[in-house]
């Protein structure tokens, strides 16, 4: 079961997302890109909260309780960006979300109007709407939440 997040105007960060790409030679290539939202974005923060933890609960009931940290054996796509700002300060006072797909993502601007690489517009940097898909996964020793990349809307 999958849970639908949209995210209002948030910094894009590491975006691959006219182009797949893979972390390793070995790796998989998908699209991909990292969300950067404010840790003053509450409601946005609580939505993303919420539909992980309803993505996490859909296949390991009762793995999370509600307000507790998330279990260290499970993967979760947000983390605190303060935790990570020595090695990247644009993520200081927010939360990270990466996000990825094998599929290309829809790629719009603010008139709605399909975007391509060419136009220039979407750049790791600027600021966009998404729309992502929370969903647990249980492959061999791995398990937990991953989030698919939908659409980007530049704002």
């Amino acid at each position: 079961m999958s849970e639908k997040i949209i995210l209002k105007n948030v910094r894009l960060s590491y975006e691959h997302i006219f182009r797949p790409s893979a972390i390793a030679d070995d790796a998989q290539k998908k699209y991909s890109a990292t969300a950067i939202i404010p840790k003053s974005e509450k409601a946005q923060l609580t939505a993303v909260k919420a539909a992980l933890l309803a993505a996490a609960e859909s296949k390991f009931p009762g793995k999370i309780k509600p307000g507790a940290a998330w279990p260290s054996s499970l993967h979760c796509p947000l983390k605190d960006g303060d935790e990570l700002a020595d090695e990247h300060p644009e993520y200081a006072g927010a939360y990270i979300l990466r996000a990825s797909s094998e599929r290309r993502p829809v790629v719009l601007d603010r008139r709605r109007a399909p975007v391509t690489e060419e136009d220039g517009i979407i750049y790791s940097g600027c600021y966009v709407n998404l729309s992502l898909a929370a969903a647990p996964f249980d492959v061999s020793a791995k398990k937990g939440v991953t989030v698919y990349l939908n659409g980007v809307q530049f704002v």
